[in-house]
């Protein structure tokens, strides 16, 4: 039986730290929408196209979270770009939405 070899460490410590991030990424977006998703199944007109579409995207996040590998760096950077993109934007429209709503007292002010 040959002896296992130590040839150092499988990845990086910036892989690693970029893997988790993407890893957080994904998690961010899946748990977004989990919320809609949630959100509209208890409106009084929830739109079934609409939860499908969600459960969809959420379906797709998880299969890329699930492919995602430590030591592939040019997807897992392309993961983390392109689904921090997607947090910012739900986060910004979020803000947005809070800060121009009738009841914030600010859907007034210009």
């Amino acid at each position: 039986m040959a002896a296992l070899e130590n040839h150092g460490p499988l990845w990086t410590q910036d892989q690693a730290i970029a893997f988790e991030a993407a890893l957080e990424a994904v998690n961010d977006v899946i748990a977004g929408y989990s919320e809609q998703i949630a959100n509209e199944q208890a409106s009084p007109a929830s739109d079934a196209t609409c939860i499908a579409w969600l459960e969809m995207r959420t379906d797709q996040a998880v299969t890329v979270m699930d492919s995602l590998n430590v030591t592939d760096t040019a997807n897992v950077q392309q993961v983390l770009s392109e689904y921090s993109a997607i947090v910012r934007a739900r986060d910004a429209a979020a803000s947005f939405a809070a800060r121009h709503s009738p009841r914030s007292g600010m859907a007034q002010v210009r």
